[in-house]
């Protein structure tokens, strides 16, 4: 599996980085197998503005073709990165499951 973490309008630390990191295996770990590409891209929307606006979006391109998009928004980033991981984690756990029943 291979993850690509990108930034935009905001500095990503060594810290954060390896949460994302960490996040993104635990979540899809198990899916190794039918994931091609992760790309993580972080982003802070408003800038310094404030508000809910840090972004956190996961694409996840799975054997087949098939592209897989979640998005999540909050003021903190990590909460952002958590939640869309989870989501993520689930939505490809449905996926492969269908896959499974076709092929059995």
């Amino acid at each position: 599996m291979e993850l690509d973490i990108r930034s935009q309008n905001l500095h990503l630390d060594e810290a954060t980085e390896s949460h994302v990191q960490r996040r993104m295996n635990f979540a899809l770990e198990q899916f190794n197998s039918w994931i091609t590409r992760v790309q993580v891209h972080l982003e802070d929307v408003n800038g310094p503005r404030r508000g809910i606006d840090k972004q956190c979006r996961i694409l996840v391109n799975l054997k087949g073709g098939k592209t897989i998009k979640v998005e999540d928004l909050d003021v903190d980033l990590i909460a952002a990165v958590n939640r869309a991981a989870d989501r993520m984690g689930q939505v490809v756990s449905r996926e492969v499951d269908r896959r499974r029943k076709k092929k059995g």
